[in-house]
């Protein structure tokens, strides 16, 4: 990192103090232009606040930072003199001396103990004020010889001695003890230990521990403005701690994430860096915290995750229910995987398959698959004899989640009953179950090529229907109701009313920009005989993308409305070609989803050539100017066309 100082001229003739140690390399520090100052909102003189610019890369940041004002050079190299810390006796003693503290019935026994003390230690000064604060909320009557007032500046001076004591000391551990106590007696001098802490952090004395404390007080409490404006000064003591931060401690790093404002990006660099050092060491609670910091700063980094998904395939056995629960989840709510994630599930599934007891993990590595669109059959098949095997204990409401997949993700199980027991367990439920779910599951019967006539007849009783108010619910029954019409003869119906107000459907805004790029080699490969017509939505049939048609060639003389295209004389003379997105296709980008499966074979079965373009193709080959590439791809794939 460079760091690019802007100072005025005035503290320019000052010399500046930039970092705890005298290693900061000359080379990466420059003076440009001007900056303005708060030094009239300092208590401390001896400190300026100004800005600098961090460059990382191609990155530049300006951040807020301390520097010291110095009246002699040799301060630069000798620093501030502390009291030393008696850690290894008076530390130790702590709990004697606030114990004889304790025994100071009234503040005269306090102010006399404090003149016996040979010495005032850092830990006597914070015993005696913890016992003038226990003093001050008693009703204990104060003693009679001794007049209020006298005790008042007797206690002020008293304190205002103890408190330099304390102030003055190397043991930074006293310090943020104070700040965190709840006493009404320190509140008053919290700001300037605050400041007395920052000072230290910017001389480079405190551990990486004890910034990290210090950093999570002010961030608890920020509604102070003081503590507020001073988390994005800590950076730098962070920066100036990096070698020691490890495996152990880079999870409370990563919990101060979400206090951070103008700093956060650094300090986010700066555990990228050190993450990839060391993933490998990282403990399982660990990733767990640092996951959930991810989601709470809705943190995106592809090579964070990339490390995340490598500690995932080399920890996951380790791994027990819970625990995989709780970190597929996270991951899936990141909106990530790699082939080590799916491979890594993959392995635990088969390894593990028969000792899987929770339902909630399989419902869980189900959605994740889902949001993927990973159709890897090793997983989808232990989930699904899982389903099988315990489908009587499973909750109904975890029932959609555990059947749907299937079905969307264009899967068949290896059991060979599978669909046939599912549909008996959903009668069995069907009361418990309520109609969003059981829709989408007939739905998903429907698209792996499944009739699951019970559970229809079931759904589309008067006696039900008359119960169902929403209107997506009642769209879904119609595309059933439509589908299994078109598909077996076994069914029948149409059993629903057709709805004669046909709802028009908004052609996908990618699939309309690509197509109106590329209208003129269409009309180039069709010829004069044939018309093309963008967005055809097939009248008589349900309002969904089941039924709109991307491009259709059509002849000339076919009409403007469709009103024939069912006749059997126009069979195979009319090409509905469909441009499939991205997200139409599962991980492999080979296979279609369920829905766009069926949208083919109903086009098929109405007597169409069926044409399937890519969307990444045709994108490809427009944004190359490929115009002799992009008309093969378009005419090899009509010649291929799908003849119903």
């Amino acid at each position: 990192m460079s760091l690019v100082f802007r100072r005025s001229y005035i503290k320019f003739r000052n010399s500046v103090q930039i970092c705890g140690n005298t290693n900061c390399s000359n080379n990466n520090v420059l003076t440009i232009g001007n900056r303005s100052f708060s030094d009239d909102k300092l208590n401390n003189h001896d400190f300026t606040h100004t800005t600098i610019l961090i460059e990382n890369g191609y990155n530049v940041q300006e951040l807020p930072i301390v520097i010291r004002k110095l009246k002699d050079i040799g301060e630069f190299e000798n620093g501030r003199k502390l009291e030393p810390s008696h850690t290894n006796s008076d530390s130790l003693n702590y709990h004697l001396i606030q114990a004889e503290f304790k025994q100071c019935a009234d503040l005269r026994d306090v102010f006399s103990l404090i003149t016996k003390c040979s010495k005032i230690t850092p830990n006597i000064a914070l015993a005696a004020i913890e016992r003038i604060y226990d003093l001050e909320m008693t009703t204990m009557p104060v003693v009679v010889d001794l007049k209020p007032d006298y005790i008042s500046d007797a206690k002020g001076a008293i304190l205002e001695k103890l408190l330099r004591v304390v102030i003055k000391t190397e043991d930074t551990n006293t310090i943020l003890n104070i700040l965190k106590t709840d006493s009404l007696l320190l509140q008053p001098y919290k700001h300037k230990f605050c400041d007395e802490v920052l000072n230290r952090v910017i001389d480079n004395k405190l551990t990486l521990d004890q910034i990290c404390n210090f950093t999570r007080y002010l961030i608890n409490n920020n509604v102070d403005p003081k503590y507020s404006e001073t988390i994005d000064k800590m950076w730098v003591g962070f920066i100036e701690k990096e070698d020691q931060i490890d495996e152990t401690n880079i999870e409370f790093l990563f919990k101060i994430l979400p206090g951070l404002k103008t700093s956060k990006r650094t300090i986010i660099v700066l555990l990228e860096q050190k993450l990839s050092d060391f993933w490998y060491k990282i403990k399982v609670s660990s990733m767990q915290d640092i996951l959930d910091i991810f989601l709470q700063v809705k943190y995106f980094s592809l090579q964070s995750f990339a490390i995340v998904g490598s500690w995932f395939s080399r920890n996951i056995h380790v791994l027990d229910e819970d625990t995989l629960l709780d970190i597929i989840t996270k991951l899936t709510r990141l909106n990530y995987t790699d082939d080590q994630v799916e491979k890594a599930v993959e392995r635990y599934m088969r390894h593990k398959e028969s000792k899987i007891k929770s339902h909630v993990l399989i419902v869980a590595i189900l959605n994740y698959c889902m949001q993927f669109k990973i159709r890897n059959e090793n997983i989808l098949n232990v989930c699904g004899n899982y389903l099988i095997n315990n489908i009587n204990i499973i909750p109904a409401s975890f029932l959609k989640s555990c059947i749907y997949p299937c079905g969307y993700l264009n899967f068949r199980p290896d059991c060979k009953e599978f669909w046939t027991l599912i549909e008996k367990n959903l009668i069995m439920k069907f009361d418990k179950m309520n109609a969003d779910d059981l829709s989408n599951i007939a739905l998903s019967f429907i698209y792996i090529g499944e009739y699951p006539f019970q559970l229809v007849n079931r759904l589309f009783s008067s006696e039900y229907l008359t119960k169902i108010s929403n209107q997506d619910i009642m769209n879904r029954l119609q595309l059933i109701d439509t589908a299994l019409s078109l598909e077996t003869k076994e069914y029948p119906g149409p059993l629903l009313p057709k709805d004669h107000w046909l709802k028009p459907i908004e052609q996908d805004k990618r699939v309309q920009s690509i197509l109106e790029k590329i209208n003129e080699t269409f009309l180039s490969i069709v010829g004069e005989s044939m018309k093309i017509s963008n967005g055809v939505l097939l009248p008589n049939f349900c309002s969904d993308q089941t039924y709109l048609i991307d491009v259709m060639i059509h002849p000339i003389d076919f009409g403007n409305h469709f009103t024939d295209w069912k006749s059997k004389c126009m069979k195979n003379k009319l090409t509905a070609v469909l441009v499939f997105l991205p997200d139409h296709y599962c991980s492999d980008d080979k296979t279609l989803i369920g829905p766009q499966m069926m949208r083919v074979k109903h086009l098929q079965i109405l007597g169409m050539k069926v044409v399937g373009l890519k969307y990444s193709q045709l994108s490809q080959l427009y944004t190359l100017h490929d115009k002799p590439g992009l008309k093969k791809y378009i005419k090899q794939s009509i010649e291929n066309a799908i003849a119903c």
